[in-house]
């Protein structure tokens, strides 16, 4: 018999009955397994001492009712077995549970972040207190839609955040304001006089795009290039993109003889095998849905009905969708299959296979979603809103920019209706922080393709500091399924991936909008500014989670576990780079446009920039080798657009301290960005023509 220790003695006779009830008290079959494990463990561990065996799960609490009569309660909402079974009317009443430990390393991160913006947040009031932010609010219209007022924020989870991160480009750059047509400027709004603007800070377009336009760039580039150039309109890429034609509407059902009803006569291990290929590839970096609640939810009600012309019917047919497209990178991968139930890791074919051969996979689930949606578009719920954002997820991989950009702007919409009506509900619910989802998402994608493209806003990043960032709730549970705790550390991995990316969002937003100006006196940007933003940076990467960690320098040659590992740590690396990649574009316009300024510190940044703008993960190795889930394409693309252009001035202009600042190895990367260019150059007009562009050089 183990003789217990004085401090565990203790520990049990201090503890109130209130808290043994519902240890005791509800014991199901999983939980009965563990506990005959712990009593194996305990007799075994006689030399031992104090130590204790570490609990596989987090025990979960029985109902008020149960607790009182010390029966077995299954936990089930909104009344358990044992109280259908007696008659009660009343729902069961559950206690509190008690705080995980996923739950404080969550509250961790949160801090963290929010130590992080207001960090930024000081600096951006010190930036709007200085004499040079009376030119910058000048240069703004202040009526424009965009130009928004700072908004109070009652929440405590995320501070509220500055107006600076809600303005767009709503003011004219500098290499438009001789273009733009008389009275407006770059968004339609009043233009200011060049005149007026001499001796303050003149903004510059943060777009890649806006780069051919660089006065300074413009003289460096051959004849050829600025004839082709100046036949193309300012918004070139949005006309090109818009007036593509249609993705094909007709649909092949599977197997080509099962006729009209062909989603019905689907087989069950291909609807499963799809859905986990999505769940395990798209769903972890942009986790819009919940896979508990999906299979036990919506697939559910899309098959008893026959998969008609509902939202749960389309929010599946998206899944599957995306699915294809993720069962094609597990065989560009040569990733064994989620579920494949083999010791291999490689990939290995399943039955089903042809379902996904077609270009573009899943088209024929795509287009079946589309047929039903047309009833549905008057609906603004959460699940619409959901469909919207999948929909914009598989224009964006199939590198359909407008297309995509229109199924965010919808999903915004479906989220501002649900805002206006306060119908986002207590946020540490779960339908709650499935919204809080939801929102991030759109917003961060919304802000990736309007800052490239001068396209509208959806008004989404008014609500940015009343929004808190997710907690990903898990949805209710019966009880602890078997193989659920095994999934836990990869689901916190994801979770902690996705935070990460909203803080760095954050973050590059704020050096879009304090850094992008260019003073005639050279004066801007300013070196204290510059640097606190970059240390701001690199706190972000410090204080990633252990797991997230990344080296700056080539990783080993570990192979990443799935696909989705592939994606996140590639992507958290490639924003790290980008942000201090753009972080030294303004520093380079200045040493560009007036050299005789640009101080040694200046030219140290932007060699540092020209260095971090090289070898971008996701366009490299293993991503670039699984196309199908390669995360944003046409954003890389159009990055490397405006690279290759500030690469090739660099080296051809005629200040001698310039020219040294390009990093070893520039040319080889600038041969591997127009390999991509060329790889996507079919699947996009717009595309298509930058690479035209810039084979001229």
């Amino acid at each position: 018999m183990t003789k217990r220790s004085h401090k565990s003695a203790i520990d049990t006779t201090s503890r109130s009955p209130d808290r043994q009830a519902p240890e005791t008290s509800h014991k199901n079959p999983t939980s009965q397994g563990d506990s005959n494990q712990g009593k194996a463990a305990s007799e075994d561990g006689q030399d031992g001492g104090d130590l204790k065996r570490p609990r596989t799960f987090m025990a979960t609490l029985a109902c008020d009712t149960c607790r009182i009569k010390k029966t077995r309660c299954d936990e089930d909402r909104p009344k358990c077995g044992q109280c259908r079974s007696r008659g009660l009317s009343t729902p069961c009443v559950y206690p509190e549970p008690r705080v995980t430990k996923k739950d404080q390393s969550m509250s961790v991160a949160i801090n963290a972040i929010r130590r992080l913006e207001i960090k930024i947040e000081d600096l951006t009031s010190y930036i709007h207190s200085s004499p040079k932010a009376a030119s910058i609010t000048q240069i703004v219209d202040q009526d424009s839609p965009q130009s928004v007022t700072s908004q109070p924020f009652s929440s405590a989870t995320v501070p509220a955040r500055s107006s600076s991160l809600l303005v767009h480009d709503a003011h004219e750059t500098i290499n438009d304001l001789d273009e733009l047509s008389p009275g407006t400027n770059d968004e339609g709004h009043p233009l200011v006089r060049r005149s007026s603007l001499v001796g303050r800070l003149l903004p510059i377009s943060f777009s890649q795009h806006r780069v051919l336009r660089w006065p300074a760039i413009k003289k460096l580039l051959p004849r050829s290039v600025l004839t082709a150039s100046e036949n193309l309109s300012r918004d070139y890429l949005i006309e090109l993109e818009t007036h593509r034609p249609p993705l094909a509407m007709g649909i092949v059902p599977y197997p080509l003889d099962a006729g009209e009803r062909w989603l019905s006569k689907l087989p069950l291990s291909l609807i499963k095998g799809l859905a986990d290929a999505y769940f395990a590839v798209f769903n972890r970096n942009t986790p819009v849905l919940d896979k508990f609640h999906f299979f036990t939810s919506t697939l559910g009600i899309a098959m008893e009905n026959d998969f008609a012309y509902d939202i749960e019917t389309c929010l599946v047919l998206n899944v599957l969708t995306l699915g294809c497209l993720a069962v094609k990178a597990y065989q560009e991968g040569d990733y064994s299959l989620p579920g494949q139930g083999s010791t291999d890791t490689s990939y290995q074919c399943p039955e089903w296979h042809e379902v996904f051969a077609e270009d573009p996979p899943g088209l024929r689930f795509f287009n079946e979603a589309r047929k039903r949606t047309g009833f549905l578009l008057c609906d603004n719920d959460l699940q619409n809103a959901q469909f919207y954002v999948l929909s914009g997820v598989y224009y964006t991989q199939t590198v359909r920019p407008i297309d995509s950009w229109t199924m965010f702007n919808r999903a915004a919409l479906c989220c501002l209706t649900l805002l206006k009506r306060n119908q986002f509900g207590n946020y540490d619910s779960w339908d709650g922080d499935m919204k809080s989802r939801v929102f991030w998402n759109i917003l961060m994608y919304e802000t990736i393709l309007i800052q490239e493209l001068n396209l509208p806003l959806s008004g989404l990043a008014h609500y940015e500091a009343e929004v808190p960032i997710p907690k990903f709730t898990p949805f209710p549970r019966p009880r602890m399924e078997s193989g659920r705790q095994a999934s836990l550390e990869d689901d916190s991995f994801f979770n902690f991936h996705f935070l990460a990316q909203v803080a760095h969002r954050i973050i590059l937003t704020r050096i879009r909008h304090s850094l992008y100006f260019y003073s005639e006196k050279g004066d801007f940007p300013p070196p204290a500014v510059t640097s606190e933003l970059q240390h701001q940076l690199d706190q972000w990467r410090t204080n990633l989670p252990p797991a997230l960690q990344f080296a700056l320098e080539d990783d080993d040659d570990e192979r990443p576990p799935s696909p989705a590992h592939v994606v996140a740590k590639a992507m958290l690396k490639g924003r790290y780079l980008v942000a201090k990649f753009h972080a030294s574009r303004p520093f380079l316009y200045k040493a560009l446009h007036s050299p005789n300024l640009a101080t040694d510190d200046d030219l140290w940044v932007v060699q540092d920039g020209l260095k971090a703008a090289m070898h971008w993960p996701a366009t490299i190795g293993l991503c670039r080798q699984m196309r199908s889930s390669q995360p944003l394409k046409f954003g890389w693309c159009s990055q490397f657009f405006g690279q290759i252009l500030q690469f090739y001035a660099v080296s051809h202009c005629s200040d001698q301290r310039l020219r040294q600042t390009l990093p070893a190895g520039w040319e080889d990367w600038t041969r591997e960005m127009m390999e991509m260019l060329e790889h996507c150059a079919p699947l996009s007009p717009g595309i298509a023509k930058d690479l035209e562009l810039l084979r001229l050089l």
